[in-house]
């Protein structure tokens, strides 16, 4: 019997003694002392438990992710041989710190943000294997996220691998090649060793970004891969940083439904993160570097309940024709009627299945009753282009909108893509200004 439990017993034994045992004012006496005896026994024991769920809560729950930018990755694009070969490229790394002001990374909390999730490609580290230049990298990516925390964020060091053809330093490689994934998960363990330390409440490491593999398993019968290689990531990144908060995801592109086929691991200092563009016809037009019909697109508008009247038609017309006369090939070939197919598959659900995405997830959460502040939509954003009109910036908008809603209604945070470029937010200056029309559909103040 502890203490409190004692005094409890004393409170209520009191309050039970024979009544002719005392004159009436002593009884009465007697009755308020153990009543008020009963309420401070109560309140410690309340306060005990308040102090347990403190102490319950981990890393992840207090770093809490809810409003987040996306940084850029590079500002200037090569392959790995050409990074390694060009004199002085690397000794900024990641090179947007050469093109962006300290006074724009400072703004950003004001901004409404109170995150931000920092892409690191490891193809350069990678390709330089153990020793000092990597170790210099890696020495950067630490030095890179003080660098953002000192301006009040919090941070994601994201270890951001991603396609890259034609070279064998890219995502699908590291998946595939059992060498060099033996080497990307020693990378990982040497990254969080270097994170190790920092303020856990405000840091928090993903081990990879997008895992491209596994969706003949999530969409067919095949054996999946992942989650082995999963297990491997975490295990090394949780043997060197056993305080941070990891940031993991499902297979297949980290979408919503690689989450829903994920066993989560028995950790409770862990951030779930999916990714979502969907509607991609729409979020990814005009992207020329995907090879479906959304590459030859410009102009379609959001949500699907625009496309109307002779919309379609025209805007089928006018991309079959420039994909004809620029020779580009699509799969399926870009032709009017799989456009109009396309669009009718698009206009099926009026807001372009926006919300489902933050709705798996959170079911997903859920069934495995991991509270919903531990999900993290870690990417979404809408591609422009050189020619958008002041109506496909309105149809940007209205996505980004929707889309962050989806998730923040649901109690889950988000980190939209990104801070410049194709998909950014913000204007490609070192000041990067932001788009007043985006901080408003994010329902950020951007002062």
């Amino acid at each position: 019997m502890n203490a409190l439990q004692a005094l409890m017993v004393l409170a209520t034994a009191t309050l039970t003694l024979p009544a002719l045992a005392l004159p009436a004012l002593a009884q009465t006496a007697l009755a308020q002392t153990a009543l008020a005896q009963t309420a401070l026994a109560q309140t410690a024991l309340a306060q005990t438990a308040l102090a347990q769920t403190a102490l319950a809560q981990t890393a992840a729950d207090q770093f809490h992710p809810k409003r987040g930018l996306n940084f850029d990755i590079w500002v200037q694009w090569m392959d790995t041989k050409d990074m390694l070969n060009t004199p002085g490229f690397l000794d900024i790394y990641p090179d947007w710190r050469t093109h962006v002001s300290v006074t724009a990374i400072n703004a950003l909390p004001a901004q409404g943000y109170d995150f931000a999730r920092l892409p690191m490609d490891p193809a350069p580290l990678l390709a330089l294997g153990p020793g000092q230049p990597q170790d210099a990298l890696i020495a950067q990516i630490a030095s890179t996220a003080a660098l953002v925390q000192a301006s009040g964020l919090k941070v994601i060091i994201d270890m951001h691998s991603f396609p890259r053809p034609n070279e064998a330093w890219g995502v699908d490689t590291i998946l595939s090649d059992p060498a060099l994934f033996a080497a990307y998960t020693t990378l990982i363990g040497r990254v969080a060793a270097s994170l190790n330390g920092m303020d856990p409440t405000r840091t928090a490491f993903e081990p990879m970004n997008e895992p491209t593999n596994d969706c003949d398993a999530i969409w067919g019968d095949a054996v999946p891969r992942w989650p082995a290689q999963l297990t491997a990531l975490y295990t090394e990144a949780r043997r060197h940083a056993p305080d941070l908060p990891l940031v993991l995801s499902g297979a297949c592109w980290g979408g919503p439904e690689g989450l829903a086929a994920l066993t989560p691991l028995p950790d409770a200092n862990i951030l779930y993160s999916f990714h979502s563009y969907t509607p991609f016809l729409f979020t990814h037009q005009g992207a020329d570097w995907t090879s479906g019909l959304e590459s030859i697109l410009h102009h379609l508008p959001y949500p699907p309940t625009l496309l109307t009247g002779d919309t379609p038609r025209d805007l089928a017309r006018d991309a079959s024709r420039w994909a004809r006369a620029e020779k580009i090939q699509t799969d399926p070939p870009a032709t009017q009627a799989n456009l109009m197919r396309a669009f009718a598959e698009y206009r099926q659900d009026p807001d372009g299945q926006v919300s489902r995405a933050a709705q798996i997830a959170a079911a997903w959460a859920d069934a495995h009753a991991i509270p919903r502040n531990r999900l993290l939509l870690g990417e979404f954003g809408a591609h422009r282009t050189d020619d958008d009109t002041p109506a496909d910036a309105a149809s940007r908008a209205r996505f980004l909108r929707a889309k962050s809603l989806s998730a923040s209604a649901l109690g889950i945070g988000w980190a939209v893509w990104s801070w410049s470029g194709n998909f950014g937010v913000a204007e490609d200056t070192p000041n990067r200004r932001p788009d007043p029309a985006i901080c408003r559909a994010l329902g950020l103040p951007c002062q």
